[in-house]
């Protein structure tokens, strides 16, 4: 029996969704057991159920597609804050690797040392979360969804056109962005990570057209997360130079450390218009 290309690309749709959904179940019991990495492997699912609803929301019922969105992103903030943190010790930590000064490198041991037991006390946090029933509630409702997605009329009958719609939408979206801000850069980051997630949702069906999408769009969203992570690292030293009141041989040296991670920053935006480019031609299928 021919298997319909609407049934298909539902099949692909809700594939994805029972996966992902899995997936971040898993990762979620392993923050419970210590699991190295789970926090951000459980962020990554928490990403990439939100840009599947998101880029193919036409595909489902309007109103149960942005509840369980509000509800994700709810989770996605309380994994962030811990994940954040981690980063930011683990960035710190790094510059200790390099650094001679004596002096300097106790300055940034203790701001690691704070990043780090801010971290634990965010982490003890998402743990009392995950043991809630309120989160629970929310893991055995994304299951239902994922197994019995509501479809709206256009998700049951065109879906393969509708993630079609969507990623074409999705990387206008990316385009549209613009400015050097800071924050200007980020949206424009979240925006080619969402693009990725869902290019990549639908790749077994849409074939070389989204992988493609998902390549060019994963190029930007690296270039651009590394320079913003380095762009913050430089800001957190600056402003724990006044905050620690550090003595001036040891400002010197911590602010040059800051100079440096602005450096590499601006190095990580070389062929930015290139990689917004190959987003631009991706889409165009």
């Amino acid at each position: 029996m021919t298997i319909s290309l609407a049934a298909r690309m539902y099949g692909v749709l809700m594939y994805a969704l029972v996966e992902v959904s899995a997936e971040l179940a898993e990762q979620l019991v392993a923050i419970e057991t210590g699991g190295e990495d789970a926090v951000h492997q459980a962020r990554t699912r928490v990403r990439r159920l939100r840009s599947i609803l998101a880029v193919f929301r036409k595909a489902f019922d309007e109103e149960e597609q942005r509840r369980m969105r509000a509800r994700l992103k709810r989770l996605g903030h309380r994994l962030g804050d811990v994940r954040d943190l981690d980063v930011r010790a683990r960035d710190l930590e790094g510059l200790l690797s390099e650094q001679t000064d004596p002096a300097v490198a106790d300055a940034v041991e203790a701001m690691a040392a704070r990043a780090r037991a801010q971290y634990g006390r965010a982490l003890d946090d998402l743990l009392r979360h995950v043991r809630s029933r309120g989160h629970r509630e929310l893991l055995a409702d994304l299951q239902s969804f994922a197994a019995a997605p509501p479809l709206s009329e256009d998700g049951s009958a065109h879906p393969h056109r509708v993630a079609r719609k969507g990623l074409r939408k999705a990387a206008r979206r990316v385009l549209r962005v613009e400015g050097e801000r800071l924050e200007e850069r980020h949206s424009a980051r979240k925006a080619a990570r969402r693009l990725r997630y869902a290019a990549e949702a639908v790749a077994d069906d849409l074939g070389g057209d989204a992988v493609r999408l998902a390549e060019a769009a994963e190029e930007l969203q690296d270039a651009l997360g590394d320079h913003r992570d380095l762009v913050l690292l430089g800001r957190h030293l600056r402003e724990h130079v006044d905050v620690d009141g550090l003595p001036a041989p040891v400002r010197g040296g911590v602010e040059a450390l800051a100079e440096d991670c602005e450096r590499r920053a601006a190095e990580k935006l070389a062929g930015l218009d290139e990689k917004l480019g190959a987003v631009e031609a991706a889409a165009e299928f």
